[in-house]
This record gives structure tokens, sequence and C-alpha cells, in this order.
């Protein structure tokens, strides 16, 4: 099969949690305490596993530590969703406006695993 990804994924097990979500404009769901493990990281996004049900193309923020890099604030859109188990579901994310540094940081880290 033809590989379709802008970048390698590499597997993760970094612990985030989710606050808040919002869309574009205004709209938003706050006051969360979603925990979610980050399960696969690549330059242009994450995946990761979750027991809520998050609704796609919203946005969050989240800070990302990578191994020893400092940890960083970075945007995440929801772009997919998909049940893998009772009560579980997988989501793919894409960062929005990751600043270069931070893309370089995310490769790094890839190449040091």
């Amino acid at each position: 099969m033809l590989e379709k990804r802008r970048s390698q994924r590499i597997p993760s097990d970094v612990q985030l949690h989710i606050c808040d979500l919002y869309r574009q404009d205004v709209s938003g769901i706050h006051h969360l305490e979603v925990s979610l493990v980050l399960i696969h990281i690549s330059e242009h996004g994450v995946g990761f596993i979750s027991e809520s049900i998050l609704p796609p193309q919203y946005q969050f923020h989240a800070c990302l530590t990578l191994g020893t890099i400092p940890g960083f604030l970075v945007t995440l859109k929801i772009v997919h969703c998909s049940a893998v188990e009772h009560n579980r579901y997988a989501y793919v994310c894409e960062f929005i406006e990751l600043e270069d540094s931070f893309r370089t940081s995310i490769r790094k880290y890839i190449k040091t695993l």
C-alpha cells in the first residue's frame, strides 16, 4: 500500500488534558476535564485515545513536552475520530500554525527515537 501521510508518525506515550474546546468563532465548550493518551506524533499532528466524545473541527491548546525538549504551547484541530473499543475513541489532530522552531524540535525528537 502506498504511504499517503505527509510525515512519519512515531509512537508516543505523552499524557495530555483538554480544558476548553473551541471553534474559530467565539463558540466553544469550556471547563472540561478530558484526559487523553497521545499514541503517535508527527511534524504535522498527533493521534490520541480518549474516553470522551469530542466534536470534529474543534480546536484546543496543549502544552507538549517531548523528552528533554522544554514544553511548548500548541494549538490542535480535531480532524478525525473513530471508535476503537467500548467507551474509547481514537482521534487524529493537526497542528494549527505551528512555529518552525517547534516543528524542528518535533523532527529532532522523532530522530532520537
